[in-house]
């Protein structure tokens, strides 16, 4: 089964209508190519350089090019310059297919801002019968502004009507630009017209009141039309006439564009909608129920219905209750009712979220998203909470179970510029996009993990002068005081929550030697580092503590994999192994490692296990020891066969030498040296017999018993066997003139 393509989106201010229109768009075209659709969106939008600003940016470093197939920008959404210069780089850089969805040539089937704005202005003369008309476009030499400008301009040439540059105004696709027009108007500065006809929604909806506001009727006076619409729109006495269409158009079109680049392939029959106008009252139309007001309609009555159910939720009091993310978790799980349109949700925390194994007090994540996320998981409200750790390249993997294809949107959880992680939303198929409700339910939810952490960083402050007393001076790690009162706790933790408990101890093999041959300096050093190693290893809520001259445990109560004591050692061998040498030694220091990581009940004892690690290190020090000494006595044994192989060596003689059985002394030489004992001896033979045959004129039976041969035969079948000729071709070789001394 091939796997599905996904298409990778970034676009701003998802709560407004006008981009939840374009969302709709790509949602409906994407659903029926069969993509998955992941939005990388934030909430607040500002051009200012905030710290605010910067923790809602950070999302856009959640993106891997290698999850997705393509990706769609909307670039002109991000108000900061320097969001959609970083856009365009990621894209490039990404290697994917891409494209703008401001594009103008992402498609035939999109009329564009002008010819659009032409049929509007249209409307007021064929319709309304205007002639003087002014025009309020947006920002000089913004590219939607002079496109409306130029289909005002067409309009106006069409119908044979004068106009000039007095008749056109630049403004700011906001409302002052558009209240300052109307006061001018109003008071006389300007010669009134018979209709404006406005770039966007928003300077329409302020032109209108403005002109009521001053005195003048609309549209009795002064008709007024807009290019888009949004709720404002619809809801202000006059309504306002809009547009429709077009920009759930340009969403369809640009991933049938993006998905001709992707597969080569053209999608003939886009899903577009008529682009038409709304009539609205602000022109002179009697208001009719068209689609778009009938969807501002339907989309407003759900919105109130879902706010009064929050306002009377008490979420957020509720949620900032806990002291800990499963609680918290558990606690936030009951309000996924307020979240419209959820099919599932995943709540993913960085492993650092709080700040609890940050060595410097005054740093914390800002950028990024740690390499280990905790993801708590909700269904809907019948389904179970449940949680886990993972790897975050393992994220998508994670989240993407879906027989179709799905739409996720990740949205940013932050107070300010700390990065506490993200949700993953998936919405519902008759849904496309999240509402305004969903900005105040996640902003809650990062005031309440910021409540979290700062009453559990007071607590912890407030107990700093007793955990003073625990720590040990010289590596700031618990001390043996700590470890005995921290162990219990965490120990009762994995019980409550039926979790595994992990503990896990060091040793450095021999250190109190090493003190004595190196110096204490040089001891403190290889301490430090081991103290650095262990502490870099810790995850989560894990504890690192030094209970000796040489013994550190880590402590830990998570739903821990399998593999967690193996992980936690290879890091710390690796860690120590790379940093020792800064140390400036060169001496080869091994450690020893004892681990139990398992769930604990009622029966069990944390002094059993204390008791159990230490076994295991003991036991791993009883059996490095074994190694050792059999290895010396390997190599002088080796030795002795290569200085005398002519003696009789035999499998007996070498095991009893060593004292140990037949069967474990040849797996013992065997793993040591890559070769058993008898093949070394007659290894040895042969190169004996080698020296012979070219140092001296004995005769072969001579040599044979020379090297411990007892058949003349046998021996020069074995040299044959081992060299690949017999002895008396290897002497002839040896000693030609042609032939090479050396052997």
């Amino acid at each position: 089964m091939n796997k599905r393509k996904t298409i990778a989106v970034f676009i701003a201010d998802l709560q407004t209508e006008y981009n939840q229109q374009i969302m709709e768009g790509i949602t409906d075209q994407a659903r029926i190519l069969g993509y998955n659709i992941d939005v990388y969106t934030c909430f607040s939008n500002r051009e200012a350089d905030e710290i605010m600003q910067v923790g809602e940016e950070n999302i856009i470093n959640l993106f891997d090019p290698q999850t997705a197939d393509g990706i769609l920008i909307q670039k002109a959404s991000f108000n900061k310059p320097s969001i959609r210069n970083r856009l365009d780089r990621l894209c490039r850089e990404s290697g994917l297919p891409y494209a703008d969805l401001d594009d103008y040539e992402l498609g035939d089937g999109l009329k564009g801002d002008r010819v659009l704005f032409c049929e509007l202005v249209s409307h007021l003369i064929e319709v309304h019968n205007a002639r003087k008309i002014y025009c309020l476009t947006g920002m000089a030499g913004f590219h939607q502004s002079e496109s409306r400008l130029e289909g005002y301009r067409d309009a106006m040439n069409f119908h044979g009507l004068p106009h000039d540059k007095n008749d056109e105004f630049y403004g700011d696709f906001w409302t002052e630009a558009a209240k300052a027009l109307g006061e001018r108007i109003a008071c006389g500065d300007l010669d009134r017209p018979d209709a404006v006809a406005c770039a966007n929604g928003a300077m329409a909806l302020s032109l209108t009141n403005t002109l009521i506001s001053c005195g003048l009727r609309v549209p009795d006076d002064i008709a007024v039309v807009g290019y888009d619409s949004f709720f404002g729109n619809v809801l202000n006495t006059p309504s306002i006439t809009t547009l429709s269409g077009m920009h759930f158009n340009r969403g369809v079109l640009g991933v049938t564009g993006l998905h001709e680049r992707i597969t080569g392939e053209r999608c003939d029959t886009p899903h577009l909608r008529d682009e038409i106008i709304e009539p609205g009252e602000s022109c002179g139309c009697h208001h009719q129920r068209h689609g778009l007001f009938e969807w501002y309609r339907k989309e407003l009555s759900e919105l109130i219905f879902y706010q009064e159910l929050y306002q009377a939720s008490g979420m957020l009091h509720s949620i900032s209750r806990p002291d800990n993310l499963v609680h918290f978790s558990e606690e936030l799980h009951r309000y996924n009712y307020l979240v419209r349109g959820m099919e599932k949700m995943h709540i993913c925390i960085c492993d650092d979220w709080d700040g609890i194994n940050n060595t410097e007090a005054d740093t914390y994540r800002v950028t990024g998203y740690s390499d280990q996320l905790l993801v708590y998981r909700h269904g809907c409200n019948t389904e179970r909470m449940s949680y886990c750790m993972i790897d975050r390249d393992e994220l998508h993997s994670h989240i993407l179970e879906n027989d179709e294809a799905a739409v996720h949107f990740f949205v940013p959880l932050h107070y300010e510029d700390r990065c506490f992680g993200f949700v993953a939303l998936q919405v519902q198929k008759e849904y496309f996009s999240f509402d305004r409700q969903f900005w105040t339910w996640t902003k809650q939810v990062s005031a309440a993990l910021e409540t979290i952490r700062i009453r559990n960083y007071i607590r912890k402050f407030s107990e700093r002068t007793r955990l003073n007393a625990l720590r040990d001076p010289m590596t700031g790690l618990y001390n043996r005081r700590g470890f005995e009162e921290i162990s219990a706790e965490v120990f009762e933790q994995a019980i409550i929550n039926k979790e595994k408990f992990l503990l896990l101890a060091v040793d450095i093999y021999q250190f109190r030697e090493i003190n004595q041959k190196m110096g204490y300096a040089f001891g403190d050093s290889v301490l430090m580092t081991l103290a650095d190693a262990v502490n870099s290893s810790c995850r989560g809520n894990e504890i690192c503590c030094r209970c000796g001259d040489d013994n550190f445990y880590i402590l830990g109560s998570f739903d821990y994999p399998a593999d967690a004591g193996k992980v936690h050692m290879e890091n710390i061998r690796r860690y120590f192994a790379k940093h020792l040498e800064d140390t400036g030694g060169n001496l080869h220091i091994e450690l020893d490692m004892g681990c139990t990581c398992e769930k604990v009940g009622e029966d069990d004892s944390l002094h059993g296990l204390i008791a159990k690690v230490n076994r295991i290190i003991e036991q791993n020090r009883l059996e490095d020891n074994k190694r050792i000494t059999y290895l010396n006595s390997l190599l002088e044994l080796r030795k002795q066969i290569y200085k005398d192989p002519q003696k009789r060596w035999t499998v007996d003689l070498m095991s009893q030498t060593m004292l140990l059985s037949r069967a474990y002394f040849q797996r013992l030489y065997k793993k040591n040296f890559g070769v058993s004992a008898m093949a070394d001896v007659i290894t040895a033979r042969i190169a004996l017999a080698k020296q012979l045959l070219t140092s001296e004129r004995r005769s072969i039976a001579e040599i044979a018993a020379a090297c411990g041969y007892d058949s003349e035969i046998y021996f020069m079948q074995q040299f044959k066997k081992e060299t690949g000729m017999t002895p008396t071709q290897f002497r002839k070789q040896k000693l030609s003139p042609l032939g090479n001394e050396t052997i």
